[in-house]
């Protein structure tokens, strides 16, 4: 049963669903951001789904047949370079693209931070095991905390939010024996510290 719970925090919280959670979090939250026409805010949720979360996943089957991975999970840290190199590569052309949306820059910000998490998850994962879900969860805390500040609105049950979901996620990797206590943290705070300085220094 515990298992069970565990293997639905680390799904529920998979580091490819933060970069479209975190856009969706900003675009409609209580900030001048909300008045964003509403096919502007769908067409770049869906860019940056498309972008960050189906193109990357789309490519785990092709591995899978090609025998680069033995399942979908990426248990073992080799079987993570293939799919964190193209997920990069994705990520970076999802940025490119965003570029060409006249928007605030803090969302460019944001999407810059989000490539930089997954190519700084990659170089890691050539020598060391690094926990890529609380990367992800690591940047989303930065985001809402930096989001708080820049944008002047009231994050505080989002940050209270998020806090938890890292909390359970992290507790869950560990219980599965995914990654050691060492490599949630080093994931958790790699993630915080890239989204903070690129939305501070961008």
């Amino acid at each position: 049963m515990l298992k069970k719970i565990a293997q639905s925090f680390s799904i529920t919280f998979h580091p490819l669903l933060m970069p479209t959670i975190g856009i969706v979090l900003l675009l409609y939250t209580d900030s001048y951001l909300v008045y964003i026409p509403a096919q502007a805010k769908n067409t770049i949720i869906l860019l940056i789904a498309i972008g960050t979360l189906v193109l990357p996943f789309v490519i785990l089957p092709i591995f899978l047949l090609q025998g680069k991975i033995n399942n979908l999970v990426l248990d073992e840290r080799k079987e993570r370079i293939y799919p964190l190199v193209l997920t990069s590569m994705f990520y970076f052309l999802t940025y490119i693209l965003f570029q060409r949306i006249p928007i605030v820059q803090f969302l460019h910000a944001y999407i810059f931070g989000a490539f930089l998490s997954v190519f700084a998850g990659l170089i890691i994962s050539l020598k060391w095991k690094i926990s890529t879900h609380m990367i992800g969860l690591g940047g989303l805390t930065g985001l809402v905390a930096m989001a708080s500040i820049n944008l002047n609105i009231n994050l505080y049950f989002s940050l209270i939010g998020v806090i938890i979901a890292t909390g359970l996620t992290g507790s869950s990797r560990i219980y599965l024996e995914a990654h050691s206590p060492a490599q949630v943290y080093a994931g958790y705070f790699a993630g915080f510290i890239i989204m903070i300085a690129c939305l501070s220094l961008y």
